[in-house]
């Protein structure tokens, strides 16, 4: 195709960066509502003492799973066009959610499930993967220079997903608890957002969309050893894969004992049986997470060593936290919603630039991932009470900072860092962004009763610290990653330096 037809690369930058950020917004809301929905599954069924059905928990915690597996099965394809699987999922969710679930409730049945409602839940779940996958592979897969750009805007839109609900809600003239007309916006503008990027995507590399590894910068499709390269991202799949049944099993075996004690013998139940039950329900979930994150933890260290693993806790400790949310509320404190919007951007951007500027200077991520950690207790409704005239200003804040340093700073190391091989190996480089991306869905689907319930509910002071606990292992994990990383960067530095001070041997 002649060159002039093809598009300036500063528009395909922005048009990329701006669907970016309209599809990380909608998952950062719509996406994470299936894994907090479903990790209530066996929860809410038959509340406080009713029987639990096997079949209604195992539809909406085998949706959970299969998000991650969704997204990350996407993210790794190297025949599947980026922005336009974005498209389609979006286009599915709207469906599922307009047509089966009555606009997104109910991820949960609540009966025994019909035909109608199980697919509702299982497209919810798809159209999510699909969103975001079809984002990582797009990031993955673009030209090196846009690459860092479009990933800064995903972590943005994660990040500030639920302040562009409330915005489009809030122009839609919606009430607080209405989500119809601006939800409907929201998804017209990400769809519209996802539509030019794809074309000016297609225009500029003058291919077929659908074309493997359409960037002009990228290797040609048949080049030697891209197949050899190719089982790097199998294998993410299957990390991922296994991640999700484990996270499963677990989850139904916490099904299986619930359901068990929660009733004594004479139909009644007793505080210490309560109390069982309890710890089951809300602490279990965080064996289940560890065990998965080690799982994609593991197969990251082998795939992309200390950069990928950062990736892998970093999404671990978020998908709670991004649970959590920014606890926006623009119709009575409209001032701060947009100063926390503000902050969050301006976070995303300083991370961004300082993985491209100073990565070695200190692990910004787990300095994130402290402050975003010091909102969660701070959500708590007797804390709140002590905290009069704040608003949701104490936790909106720090989350939105927090998250924003960490998710700007890790994304884009992890498609920049000069181990990442995202030049050499696109697909490699999208299989390392899965791993990451199916630990935030899989810890949000583990860790949601544990979240919910240390925010409200007479939940204790153990329950609220747990996530906060977790999320402070995970940022001393991402520090010794980031010191193994320093120390090993600075052993190769002195080897070729003697190697080039002795000089060839005779």
């Amino acid at each position: 195709m002649d060159g002039s037809t093809r598009t300036p690369p500063a528009a395909a930058t922005v048009a990329g960066a701006v669907a970016a950020v309209a599809v990380g917004a909608y998952f950062g809301t719509r996406g994470l509502a299936v894994a907090r929905q479903a990790g209530f599954a066996d929860l809410v069924q038959g509340f406080p003492t009713g029987s639990l059905r096997l079949s209604g928990t195992l539809v909406a915690l085998g949706a959970g799973a299969l998000l991650a597996v969704v997204l990350a099965a996407v993210a790794v394809a190297d025949r599947l066009p980026g922005w336009p699987v974005a498209l389609a999922g979006l286009a599915l969710d709207y469906l599922a959610g307009e047509v089966g679930l009555r606009q997104g409730a109910g991820l949960v049945p609540q009966q025994p499930p019909t035909a109608e409602g199980v697919l509702a839940v299982l497209a919810a779940a798809v159209g999510a993967g699909l969103a975001l996958g079809g984002a990582l592979s797009a990031v993955a897969r673009s030209a090196p220079a846009r690459r860092w750009p479009v990933a800064a805007a995903l972590a943005a839109g994660l990040v500030v997903g639920p302040g562009v609900e409330e915005l489009f809600r809030l122009a839609a003239g919606d009430g607080v608890a209405s989500g119809g007309r601006g939800w409907s916006a929201q998804v017209g503008v990400s769809v519209l957002a996802v539509v030019v990027a794809a074309v000016l995507r297609h225009r500029e590399s003058g291919r077929p969309v659908g074309t493997a590894n359409a960037d002009p910068t990228g290797p040609p499709t048949g080049e030697p050893g891209r197949r050899s390269a190719g089982r790097a991202p199998i294998g993410a799949v299957v990390a991922t894969a296994v991640a999700a049944v484990l996270t499963l099993a677990g989850l139904m075996t916490r099904w299986w004992v619930v359901d068990v004690f929660r009733l004594s013998p004479d139909g009644l139940v007793g505080p210490r049986r309560a109390r069982f039950v309890e710890s089951v329900a809300y602490f279990s979930p965080v064996a289940v997470a560890v065990v998965a994150g080690l799982v994609l933890l593991g197969y990251a260290w082998r795939t992309g060593r200390a950069t990928a693993a950062r990736w892998v806790v970093l999404g671990f400790a978020t998908g709670p936290l991004l649970l959590l949310g920014l606890r926006l509320g623009f119709v009575g404190e409209r001032a701060q919603a947009y100063l926390v919007l503000l902050a969050g951007v301006a976070a995303v951007v300083a991370g961004a630039t300082l993985a491209r500027l100073r990565p070695g200077l200190l692990p910004w991520d787990a300095v994130g991932l402290l402050l975003a950690a010091l909102a969660v207790p701070f959500a708590v409704p007797t804390v709140q009470a002590e905290l009069p005239g704040t608003g949701t200003l104490v936790v909106s804040l720090p989350s939105a900072l927090g998250l924003g340093l960490a998710l700007g700073f890790g994304l884009v190391l992890v498609v920049t860092a000069p181990g990442a091989d995202a030049d050499r190996d696109p697909g490699r480089a999208a299989g390392v962004l899965a791993l990451g991306a199916a630990a935030i869905a899989l810890s949000a689907l583990a860790l949601a009763p544990t979240v919910i319930r240390g925010l409200g509910l007479g939940s204790s002071e153990g329950v609220a610290l747990t996530v906060p606990m977790l999320v402070a292992v995970s940022a001393l994990v991402l520090v010794l990653l980031f010191g193994f990383g320093r120390a090993v960067d600075r052993i190769r530095r002195d080897l070729r330096a003697e190697a080039t001070t002795e000089g060839p041997r005779p």
